[in-house]
């Protein structure tokens, strides 16, 4: 938690000090321009090219950039006294030289000391040694305050953070100081944005750069009071220059605390844990102890009576029932024996339309208008969809007797041996379902098992030292049979060293807190929290936002980290990892996700097609541990039932998450000025959004998603927010160009329906995404039109706009130079050809501007159904940086596969829906080297010649619906790095020839699903 409010705080000094820099350039701009307003053209002109080569770098300042950490800090007497203090170990103290005015129109540089950490005797005063390379013109001014300060408070409070885990044996202690850094941490970050918000300095610098940017140069030679304006709130009474240096004295306070208690540091011999973790490479997934479990659901599922039969299972939360039940539910077994599947989680929080809508999803195709329907008509149609076939129904936890009540007519009994499983932990619920039958009780796990659950997590395929084969069993017999304490305790063993002291302090604490009371396993998963490193508390705790038994969409959770502040780059053990991936931060995200994913407090839930996560959750207790810690350290408050009034203290929150309807007084909805986060997961509030949001007074907030609040019209509130970095809505309205004045905006979601044009085309986007400089992630659930950006300068293509990464879903007529020079660093594209496209028969056109993105990884392409066969594609201008691309409609020839193989860095191909017509396809030979995923959906193929050779590196192939298909080539099983074959819905014939390749050949799983 207190890293991830220091990370916030650095965040904030740093959007300061780019703010301020950006200023103090405009100031410098415009003295130069005045100094040349008689000059030449040229002059000017080179004026103007200065700004606009400095602009971009600027404008990413970061305090982890070496060129950016300048010592620039000289000005107060008790700071300077105070940093020469932390420096005196190291010999000469700093010198504070004076600097004078701008002078000429190339900066002066000045030589100081390196940025290094250097540690000595005491931890709590480690120091930082400084050299740099700095601009003498911003020497002595606020934004060389603000950046040496930015540094200065990072590597304090991060050692601060090291330290008191180190020198403190005292938990509560230890907590008292992290409370106190988070405290200072969110009082000084409150304070600055406070004084960013007020005096609106972002919007006025950003209004002045895009029309600087869009005018002639020598109209701007007026002098502006930007500087005059900075410095005012810099060092007015209260101002900023006063919070930093209040906020320095504190964590000087705090220093000389840490001093106080130190201690000799702990011996190499205790554990050690932090950093990411990295999961065992020979740690593989245990399910120990259901053989018989499984056998027993499998007779009764399988065998006799053909009536409709209800099976429950009972048992304690975190016993394995859903873990139970998903195994039998994808067992092979099971798929062969029944015509249709389906998986509902009920959860405490029963809704009836939820638990209709998952059923449907795998029953039927769900379209848009089933989801217009009632419950009454979902019941029916899910009831016409299973009437006649033999089924399998899984109603997972559910918690009272309503929640079956509400769903049981929907299961037609037609007398051929379908069967229901629910899993519940309440015995009555599960006698009440089924009353003429016994519920399966399964059992704690025994010693044996307990120990060999504990083994093959913690060491996979290794054997155990001889030295920890008592302890851990002493460990394993203290879970008492829990299979989620089991785990978690494994993962928690994972990370530290392997010697018996280590173990020996884990054994002590599990035999305190292990019980078979819930409250006991949430202490037993607390262990597990408590030994978190810093950087991944505040993610995990931010995964109890979510709804209960729900699962979590894994590129929203990440870019909700990212938009909140909680990565921190600079951590030293995720550098290589970071750099063998990317430098984005959703990459980073994920890094922390994969570690608390290999640490057992997160669960994938569905991977991608390319077998990357795509949702995740949380099992039930950890999410209570999530809920009981965010509430304890006034990080996050949950609302989950209809309220009358917001709870006490929700004004010392720093996140809201709304699970249900607010039915009080308007008027008794305290002011929240400093929330951070405001989600809802509810289907509104009964009043206009605006107003609601007026009356919460937002001012500081990062995140607002409210896809769930429905309003007439664009809550003009929000405009207001101009730290918004996450805004995810739902607009029934056309969305105000003024929405580019969210310059911070980092992710902006759109959700549908919206209200079209008269002559019923797509909705047009008319906000200035070019002039957005933060702005990531653009993403919209209608096609859209997008406004065309006005042609750039030659040689400066939109400098404001250089980090664009995912835009979905645009109208093929979008596709144009402009737009596409605007975002030259988009790596992910989705393109749908509207009807009104088709018509002006230019897709090549359009599709011919792909060149102006050679950064581009993932390409989707949805045609109009209805055209005709066979157009053509300019297939020379897709980037050759693909890795992922997916047609649809396109009715293309299979003669011109040729050239999507030879896109040199191709993983991952889809083609769906008629992508490629026509009865033979024999694919070129040495093409595809790098196609890991092929997926044909929807297709006329007759006969397919393929061999090792056209596919050397395929790993998993998916037909659907391939029902003309004679049969799979056989040597496609001789490719050797397939691992997996699919098909849905495909000729017998070709079913056949799947299982005859899986019966030959060793380690590859064949999968058929068939309707038919």
């Amino acid at each position: 938690m207190a890293h991830a409010a220091v990370t916030c705080l650095i965040e904030t000094i740093e959007r300061l000090a780019c703010f301020t820099c950006l200023a103090f350039e405009i100031d410098h701009l415009q003295f130069q321009l005045n100094k040349s307003v008689a000059g030449t053209t040229e002059q000017i002109t080179n004026y103007a090219e200065g700004f606009r080569r400095r602009l971009p770098q600027t404008l990413d300042l970061r305090f982890e950039h070496p060129r950016d950490c300048a010592l620039l800090y000289a000005h107060d007497g008790r700071i300077k006294k105070l940093i020469n203090r932390f420096r005196r170990k190291l010999g000469s103290p700093l010198g504070w030289n004076q600097i004078g005015e701008y002078e000429s129109s190339e900066p002066k540089l000045l030589v100081c000391d390196s940025i290094t950490s250097c540690s000595i005797s005491k931890p709590a005063f480690r120091s930082i040694k400084l050299k740099q390379v700095i601009s003498r013109e911003f020497f002595e001014r606020p934004p060389g305050k603000i950046i040496f300060l930015g540094k200065f408070l990072n590597e304090f409070l991060q050692n601060c953070l090291k330290d008191a885990a180190t020198v403190c044996n005292d938990p509560k202690k230890l907590e008292y100081l992290e409370g106190r850094i988070v405290d200072v941490a969110y009082r000084t970050q409150d304070m600055i944005e406070n004084f960013m918000f007020n005096a609106s300095i972002e919007s006025k610098v950003m209004n002045y750069v895009i029309c600087f940017l869009n005018s002639d140069p020598r109209s701007f030679a007026e002098r502006l009071s930007f500087k005059s304006e900075v410095q005012h709130i810099f060092d007015k009474k209260y101002g900023i220059h006063q919070c930093l240096q209040q906020t320095l004295v504190s964590i000087d306070s705090i220093g000389r605390e840490l001093g106080n208690i130190y201690v000799d540091r702990l011996t190499s011999e205790n554990e050690q844990l932090g950093g990411a973790f990295s999961p065992n490479p020979n740690q593989r997934n245990e399910v120990v102890g259901l053989d018989d479990d499984c056998q027993s659901i499998f007779d009764r599922l399988i065998t006799v009576p053909s009536r409709l039969e209800i099976v429950a299972i009972v048992g304690m939360g975190g016993i394995g029932k859903t873990t139970l039940a998903r195994r039998v539910f994808d067992d092979l077994s099971t798929v062969y024996n029944f015509h249709v599947r389906a998986w509902a989680t009920v959860s405490q929080v029963f809704r009836q339309r939820d638990v209709l809508l998952a059923l449907l999803r795998s029953t039927t195709h769900v379209t848009d208008e089933i989801y217009r329907k009632n419950n009454e008509e979902l019941a029916q149609d899910l009831y016409r969809s299973l009437k006649g076939k033999r089924y399998l129904i899984v109603l997972d936890d559910i918690w009272n007797t309503l929640a079956w009540d509400d769903v049981k007519l929907c299961f037609p009994d037609d007398e051929n041996a379908s069967r229901l499983l629910v899993t519940t932990r309440l015995s009555k619920v599960a006698h009440y379902v089924n009353p003429n039958s016994t519920p399966h009780l399964m059992n704690l796990l025994n010693l044996d098992n307990s120990w060999k659950l504990l083994h093959g997590m913690v060491f996979g395929k290794e054997s155990c030292p001889l030295d920890l084969v008592g302890i851990g069993k002493t460990i394993a017999r203290k879970c008492q049979g829990l299979p989620l304490a089991i785990i978690v305790i494994a993962g928690l063993l994972s990370r530290i060293r392997r010697t018996s002291d280590s173990w020996k302090s884990i054994a002590d604490n599990v035999s305190s807190t292990v019980n078979t009371d819930s409250e006991q396993c949430i202490g037993i998963l607390a262990l597990s929290y408590n030994h978190l490193p810093h950087h991944l508390k505040a993610c995990f705790l931010y995964m109890g936002a979510f709804p209960e038994d729900g699962e979590i969409e894994v590129k929203k959770l990440v870019r909700l980290w990212v938009a909140e502040g909680f990565l921190d780059k600079q951590l030293p053990r995720l550098a290589e990892r970071v750099a063998a991936v990317s430098s984005d931060r959703e990459a980073i995200a994920e890094i922390f996700l994969e570690d608390l994913i290999g640490r057992n407090l997160v669960f994938v839930a569905k991977r991608s097609f390319s077998g990357r996560n795509k949702t995740c959750h949380i099992h039930d207790l950890l999410r209570e541990l999530c809920l009981r810690e965010a509430q304890r350290e006034n990080f996050m408050c949950l609302i989950k039932r209809d309220i009358h009034c917001l709870p006490a203290g929700i004004n010392r929150k720093r996140r809201i998450s709304f699970h249900s309807e607010f039915c009080g007084d308007l008027r008794s909805v305290p002011a929240i000025p400093h929330v951070r986060s405001f989600l809802m997961f509810s289907l509104g509030l009964g009043f206009p959004a605006d107003i609601f949001l007026l009356q919460l007074g937002f001012k500081l907030l990062r995140v607002l998603d409210i896809i769930f609040l429905r309003s007439e019209h664009f809550p003009t509130q929000i405009l207001k927010l101009v730290h918004l970095r996450y805004l995810a809505l739902t607009a029934t309205y056309e969305l105000p160009a003024s929405i580019s004045k969210l310059c911070n905006l980092q992710t902006l979601i759109i959700h549908g329906p919206w209200i079209l044009s008269e002559n019923g085309e797509s909705p047009t986007i008319f906000f200035e995404y070019w002039n957005m400089p933060w702005l990531r992630h653009l993403g919209f659930t209608v096609t859209c039109s997008l406004c065309i950006p006005p042609i750039p300068e030659i040689n400066y293509p939109y400098p404001l706009a250089p980090i664009l990464q995912t835009l979905s879903t645009i109208r093929l007529t979008s596709c144009t130079r402009e737009v596409f020079r605007s975002m030259p660093y988009l790596r992910r594209l989705a393109i749908c050809e509207t009807k009104e496209d088709h018509n002006t028969n230019e897709t090549s056109k359009y599709l011919s501007n792909l060149v102006h993105l050679p950064l581009l990884e993932a390409l989707k392409c949805s045609f109009y159904r209805d055209a005709k066969p066979w157009r053509t594609l300019p297939w020379d201008a897709f980037p050759s940086n693909l890795r992922k691309l997916t047609l649809s409609w396109s009715y293309l020839p299979w003669e011109d596969m040729t050239n999507i193989s030879r896109l040199p860095k191709l993983e991952v191909l889809k083609l769906r829906n008629c992508a490629f017509l026509g009865p033979e396809w024999e694919p070129p030979e040495d093409e595809f080297l790098h196609l890991k995923q092929l997926l044909i959906e929807n297709s006329d193929l007759v006969q397919w010649k393929a061999s090792t050779i056209h596919f050397p590196s395929l790993d998993r192939l998916v037909l659907v619906n391939c029902r003309f298909l004679e049969e799979i080539p056989v040597e496609i099983g001789e490719i050797p790095t397939l691992r997996l074959l699919e098909l849905h819905n495909c000729s017998k014939s070709a079913e056949i020839s799947a299982k005859e390749i899986g019966e030959q050949v060793e380690g590859l799983q064949v999968i058929i699903r068939s309707d038919l």
